[in-house]
């Protein structure tokens, strides 16, 4: 049975090609989104989720760490009332404030102390943190210094690959001009990257003074930040002084939502087309086939076969269509993405095994419903009208 579909399909080399063809397309775009998904998912909550920070503390209406829609006071009675709550609470190890702005910057060259060319314009997260608790800095630094001075920076690698700025030269960001005297990883948000600074720096320069973004607290070990957390927000409300906070999956949570809710529809779109494609083409040219074995198959029921090994030969070339089409398909997504990715930054893609299941599932039902109408017309196959005329 096995050698009857092979011979219907690699007898005509053009159609198998097509066929195969219209499959690897359709699994190479479904696979390629979903690692697409993926990747931007890993990064855009990457920073919050291997960040030293356990409980973020915002202002009312604070969701994600992209927006940074929140500003709280760092002076005057109601900031002394929330520092004395912060010191009084046992389970809190350390906290400080972190500033959390998006921005613009530009590098800046001095080609003469009267003239410079100024680069093009670059989206940024300015982050002003406390360099003594360091919670919600730099999460790895690779190069350079760790800790950034007055006038200094440390830019995430990414900012640096991309718009060629390192060590030593010059950003423009937030008034000001920033030397450059660190890179760290793990700040890439796919359209922005972190640029760090001190807290008091990015205070002066934002003109800040007396206010904050969030306030990062980390827990002692054995604590729970949502217990702490809770008991935080009830402490505000009493106050009159109305605060929200989020644990560290929380935020990363409600960071990533807000770039992928915008996504998913679009995902599901294109998904769903890529499949229609798929059974499209394997669909039509398996029905083509049939339809020019049709006196063939007419031949085999009138010899005594029954309909449900034709039904088994459509099906089985079917699958070696699809199953050759997966193949190709998954190969090109594995084999583009290290290339892409160094071409077009924003391309990051990242291939779970949990996927690749999952498109070997949909290729299989792909496979299915490009058989059925094939199916249904051997069904209809009369074999008394083969031997006529």
């Amino acid at each position: 049975m096995l050698l009857v579909a092979r011979k219907n399909l690699f007898s005509e080399w053009t159609r198998l090609v097509i066929s195969v063809g219209g499959v690897a397309l359709s699994v190479f775009l479904i696979s390629l989104l979903l690692s697409l998904y993926r990747g931007w998912d890993e990064k855009v909550g990457g920073f919050v989720e291997h960040s030293n920070v356990d409980l973020w503390l915002g202002s009312e209406g604070a969701e994600d760490f992209l927006t940074a829609a929140s500003l709280l006071p760092t002076e005057g009675k109601e900031a002394e009332q929330a520092k004395e709550y912060l010191n009084a609470y046992p389970s809190i190890d350390q906290w400080s404030p972190m500033i959390v702005r998006l921005m613009q910057g530009v590098r800046v060259d001095r080609i003469s102390a009267t003239e410079e060319k100024i680069g093009s314009k670059i989206d940024i997260h300015f982050i002003g943190f406390d360099p003594n608790t360091r919670l919600g800095g730099p999460i790895e630094v690779i190069e350079g210094r760790d800790t950034p001075g007055p006038g200094e920076v440390i830019i995430d690698e990414k900012l640096g690959d991309r718009h060629g700025i390192g060590i030593g030269d010059t950003l423009r960001a937030g008034g000001r001009d920033w030397t450059v005297v660190g890179k760290s990883r793990g700040g890439d948000f796919i359209a922005t990257q972190t640029v760090f600074v001190s807290h008091a720096e990015a205070q002066a320069a934002l003109r800040m003074q007396g206010a904050t973004t969030f306030y990062v607290i980390k827990v002692r070990q054995g604590v729970d930040p949502a217990q702490l957390g809770a008991a935080l927000e009830d402490q505000a409300a009493r106050n009159e002084a109305p605060i929200v906070t989020h644990t560290r999956e929380e935020f990363a949570k409600s960071t990533r939502d807000r770039v992928t809710s915008n996504v998913l529809p679009i995902l599901f779109v294109v998904l769903g087309l890529a499949f229609i494609v798929g059974v499209s083409v394997a669909g039509l040219t398996i029905y083509t086939a049939t339809i020019e074995k049709a006196r063939e198959y007419g031949i085999l029921k009138a010899v005594g076969f029954r309909n449900t090994y034709l039904y088994r030969v459509v099906f089985e070339q079917s699958a070696v269509t699809a199953l050759l089409g997966f193949a190709v398909g998954i190969g090109l997504t594995v084999g583009i993405g290290p290339f892409a990715s160094d071409y077009v930054p924003q391309f990051v893609l990242f291939t779970r095994w949990q996927d690749v299941l999952l498109v070997a599932g949909v290729t299989v039902v792909m496979a299915l419903i490009a058989a059925y109408i094939p199916v249904r017309r051997l069904g209809a196959i009369d074999p008394v009208s083969v031997f006529k005329g």
